[in-house]
């Protein structure tokens, strides 16, 4: 059932970027480059139906906090089934994430962000305005993280984060590259 309406957003809307959730080795994959207890604000770009976001309130600390930018009402309303009052559902695209986060939470730099949003569907500009966002958005030592099915946002994450790191994910449909920017 959960795939079926990830499938039927994934043909409807143009910035769904998966036909699949998330498999249970990205998942842990990507928690894994996490150190929970010293994360006290979360992002999540894209989360869809909330497979990773899941996985991120289950670790985080009583006192963190997790922001979620999502574009689509199908997925913001299976959100709103999270009952946790960590997480704060923003119905925007990842681009505005740090102009709201400042003005209208007065955060000014976050701990980590995780994406799942395609960026190979982005223009060339925006992916770059993306990332260079995010990378202004993180605190020291912060990390971006993503999951892509290719290799193009390597150099530019290279050119913007500087230390860098790629992890093949090949148990998921399709198999997945993480990648890792470190602020």
């Amino acid at each position: 059932m959960k795939n079926t309406i990830l499938i039927k957003e994934f043909l409807k809307d143009k910035k769904v970027g998966a036909v699949m959730s998330s498999s249970k080795n990205i998942v842990k994959k990507i928690t894994n480059e996490l150190d929970f207890g010293k994360a006290d604000v979360i992002v999540e770009y894209g989360p869809g139906k909330g497979t990773v976001t899941t996985q991120l309130l289950n670790n985080m600390k009583e006192n963190a906090i997790l922001f979620v930018f999502e574009t689509n009402q199908q997925f913001i309303n299976d959100l709103m089934s999270i009952n946790d009052k960590r997480l704060v559902i923003i119905h925007a695209d990842a681009e505005g994430a740090r102009t709201i986060l400042k003005n209208r939470y007065k955060i000014e730099k976050v701990d980590y962000v995780i994406s799942t949003i395609p960026f190979t569907f982005l223009n060339r500009r925006k992916r770059k305005r993306v990332i260079t966002k995010t990378y202004n958005l993180l605190k020291e030592n912060g990390k971006f993280i993503t999951y892509q099915y290719t290799g193009l946002i390597y150099e530019l994450l290279k050119q913007t984060f500087g230390q860098t790191q790629r992890i093949v994910a090949l148990i998921n449909i399709p198999p997945a590259i993480i990648f890792i920017g470190i602020r």
